[in-house]
């Protein structure tokens, strides 16, 4: 087997195309070997023109690029196959173990429409993208008409580590030739090759395909074999020799691409030659002499991976200055092409700040800046403003402000407040006037982030910001998520006692100036605000009419994780009324969302509403495993930190219900010196509450008075009645004995709240079906055991009355709660 471009047309040996008979039958089939092999020949030459006729093949080759950059590229081939699948990964990001689950899921239910093969060359540049778990889901999609094929190099974890039916491995020992295939492949080549001949081919290259080619190159040119036994001394002597001085220097001024495109070698070549255009004919020309593949599909030249390792050395090889003006050829390029995040990457290698600022930053595709697994973000960052000169920020003020709005993002506020005091000063005396009312706002919206969580200064910021940026932020994507990761806005910014009103009246005054220059970011938030104050006072059903207009605005301004903050108040109310078919509507449309915006802080959103909903009911092994089983080194990592209270009442609920009063007392003081740090009252009121709970569970009643007190003292000035009536029946002995001094009326009414609460409690716990292994429900382990008899998500749902998308979300959450993503381990399992 043979590359055209190396010596004639491709050759199959008949061992290898019984192979490729047996492979067109397989669902996933695996082509994996070293480079040279031929992989990508087999599935070009071989597999691709045995495809039936009306089959489509949809190639994609991955890339040496940014993390990102690569999977945004994975996830756009994916869009042509099945849309919301392709959209859904790529708002998700790429995968990490927790993430790893619901992309597993999306890409096992991958739906092809038409008969379609998909072909991932060079797929190890993206097998660490995600866990392993997620590529052998792929290779086990449940699509009729969608065949895959990877075709990789080794990789250091197998995704298919056995065979099964449906699933096919091609590996070395299957690509490559015996003595006499090697001999019947270079008679192909036009080279008759005595049996000695034959026999010393075969020991020099040992079946190779890339050494065979380039030797029967050579033998064809000169009538032998080429001297070296080495692949490097083969390119040099066969492919590298062989070309003119353009055409090695061309190969020189692109390596820094895994592809290139005509007017890319174009660009490079006028760059080299002072202006001179690239002649006719010259790719034609550098095809023929080298090894690189032409993609008619993309318009994209690919040399083979073992010519660019070879071009990368004589690269590496050249003087400093050679390479440096190469590599900024290299970051101009991407920079007018629109390939931002690859222009940082190139300057950044090349220590150029003042290149790196004079790019947009704002509003780049990535959520960083600079997408380097080798290098900390935010040391990165830090490198990048402590080589920015005051000329340099003077000329590109807005970059410099996205610099600092990175900081801010990175939990780095030192270095943030000190940038932004000196873009400051800068805009003020450096600035052009026509540009320095503009900088003034996007300053002063930095000003008002570093403000949270008092409505009233980041409001009154913002409303400034609003009046001399016209309106527009260029800082604030809608899509970032405005609630931390937090699922209650009451949560967020209700920070001191007694000015609750004012702080909704603030919310309601100033959120349209910020709604608006963002484009919609926080639309419906102040309205789930008043709606969750409401619920907390228990006024129920003014409060059911604010939540329905947050979900219409929300809704409407495409916000995430606002409407997931609107499905977990109406959890709360339908806890509170007891009804059971709200409570689930509210379950299922948490998964909804999360599994539409799949965005990490999304993901754990909805958890941390769930397991907040599970404790109601009194449900604790329904609450998230990473939630009710971490730690706050744990809870760190996962959440940002205006989120790490709401998750520290979740898990003290859970200390609670598991009756280990001491793990919640071990644990509470550093939870409510974070809430009072953060300002956060109602992590407050909930943390003292869970104190008196625990202490009373110990038999320490006065204390329990004492935290319960506390928590009156905080929560009674603004009328909050629910937090204490959801979890009354916790501390165990009735208020009114505990402190027989509380105002009667404040304490009759809760506990009349409360009374209501149990009672919805109690409703919903009986009409939700029995647990069953593994904490599964009955819909949960019933849809498991249709799916392990081998119906589809269709089927399943008319068995069970339900949709197809309660079905998905009834697996996932058992794939969850079973903590694999293997669909026959949960099988197994559940057996």
């Amino acid at each position: 087997m043979a590359r055209s471009g190396y010596a004639g047309s491709p050759y199959f040996s008949a061992r290898l195309q019984a192979k490729a008979r047996e492979a067109m039958a397989m669902r996933s089939v695996l082509v994996e070997a070293p480079s040279g092999y031929g992989k990508t020949t087999l599935a070009q030459n071989l597999l691709r023109k045995r495809l039936p006729v009306g089959t489509s093949w949809i190639r994609h080759v991955c890339a040496e690029e940014t993390p990102h950059a690569a999977w945004r590229r994975f996830c756009r081939c994916l869009q042509n196959i099945d849309g919301r699948t392709g959209n859904a990964l790529l708002a998700l990001g790429p995968p990490d173990k927790d993430s790893a689950g619901t992309a597993a899921d999306l890409l096992r239910e991958i739906r092809c429409s038409n008969p379609s093969w998909l072909a991932l060359d060079d797929f190890q540049h993206i097998a660490a993208l995600a866990p392993v778990s997620v590529w052998k889901a792929f290779l086990e999609h449940d699509s009729t008409l969608l065949r895959l094929v990877v075709v990789t190099r080794p990789l250091e974890t197998s995704i298919m580590a056995y065979e099964k039916a449906g699933y096919f491995r091609l590996g070395v020992d299957d690509l490559r030739l015996t003595e006499q295939e090697s001999r019947e492949y270079a008679a192909k080549a036009g080279v008759a090759l005595s049996g000695g001949e034959a026999e010393k081919l075969h020991r020099r290259t040992e079946g190779w395909m890339i050494a065979l080619a380039l030797h029967l190159r050579h033998w064809r040119k000169h009538g032998d074999f080429a001297p070296a036994s080495s692949l490097d001394g083969l390119l040099r002597d066969v492919v590298w020799n062989d070309l003119d001085d353009s055409g090695r220097n061309l190969l020189l001024w692109l390596s820094p691409f895994e592809c290139f495109s005509h007017a890319q070698a174009s660009y490079f070549f006028a760059r080299n030659r002072e202006g001179r255009p690239l002649p006719s004919g010259a790719m034609a020309a550098l095809r023929r002499n080298a090894l690189i593949r032409f993609d008619a599909p993309s318009g994209l030249y690919y040399p083979h991976a073992a010519l660019l390792e070879f071009t990368r050395a004589r690269f590496a090889e050249l003087p400093e200055s050679e390479q440096r003006t190469m590599l900024y050829a290299a970051g101009d390029w991407c920079a007018g092409y629109g390939r931002r995040e690859a222009a940082v990457a190139l300057y950044y290698r090349l220590r150029d700040f003042e290149k790196i600022l004079a790019l947009d930053l704002c509003g780049m595709e990535d959520n960083r800046l600079l997408d380097k697994p080798d290098i900390a973000y935010a040391e990165a960052l830090r490198d990048i403003v402590a080589h920015c000169t005051k000329g340099m920020k003077v000329r590109h003020p807005l970059s410099c402000i996205q610099l600092a709005f990175e900081f801010f993002g990175q939990g780095c506020h030192g270095e943030f407040a000190a940038l932004c005091a000196e873009m400051s000063g800068l805009v003020e005396t450096d600035a052009p006037e026509e540009k320095r009312d503009y900088l003034r706002g996007e300053l002063l919206l930095l000003e008002a982030f570093s403000r949270y969580n008092n409505i009233a200064e980041m409001g009154e910021r913002m409303r400034r910001a609003s009046g001399l940026t016209g309106g527009k932020t260029a800082l604030v994507r809608p899509d970032n998520s405005w609630t931390f990761g937090n699922v209650s806005v009451l949560f967020m910014y209700h920070s001191e006692s007694g000015r609750l009103d004012g702080e909704i009246a603030d919310m309601k005054r100033f959120c349209p100036h910020y709604v608006g220059m963002t484009g919609g970011h926080g639309g419906g938030g102040a309205e789930l605000m008043e709606a969750e104050a409401l619920l907390c006072r228990g006024d129920a059903g003014a409060a059911e009419i604010l939540g329905h207009k947050a979900r219409h605005e929300a809704a409407s301004r495409g916000q995430a994780g606002v409407l997931l903050g609107v499905e977990f108040f109406f959890g709360r109310l339908a806890v509170l009324r007891g009804n059971a078919a709200a409570f689930a509507a509210a379950l299922e449309n948490l998964s909804l969302i999360a599994e539409e915006h799949p965005q990490k802080s999304n993901r754990f959103a909805a958890d941390m509403a769930r397991s907040f909903l599970a404790g109601l009911i009194r449900r604790p092994n329904d609450m998230a495993a990473w939630l009710r089983e971490g730690d706050p080194g744990s809870l760190a990592k996962r959440l940002f930190v205006p989120a790490l209270p709401f998750a520290e009442l979740c898990r003290a609920r859970h200390a609670l219900l598991t009756e280990e009063p001491e793990r919640l007392l071990g644990e509470s003081d550093a939870a409510l010196d974070l809430a009072a740090a953060l300002h956060c009252l109602p992590a407050l009121i909930y943390g003292l509450i869970h104190k008196a709970a625990a202490r009373n569970m110990r038999g320490e009643d006065g204390a329990a008075a004492e935290f319960l007190r506390k928590a009156l003292n905080l929560a009674l000035p603004d009328g909050l009645l629910l937090p204490f009536a959801e979890d009354l029946e916790l501390i165990g002995k009735p208020m009114e004995a505990l402190i027989p001094e509380a105002d009667s009326e404040c304490i009759a009414s809760i506990l009349a709240l409360a009374e209501q609460m149990d009672a919805g409690r109690r409703t919903i716990a009986d009409a939700l079906p029995a647990k069953r292994k593994f904490g599964l429900t009955r819909r949960e382990h019933e849809a498991v055991r249709l799916m392990a008899e081998g119906f589809t998500y269709d089927e399943i749902a008319r068995q069970l009355y339900i949709s197809p998308n309660t079905v998905k979300t009834h697996l996932k959450s058992a794939y969850q709660k079973t903590g694999t993503s293997s669909r026959p381990i949960l099988k197994k399992l559940l057996h």
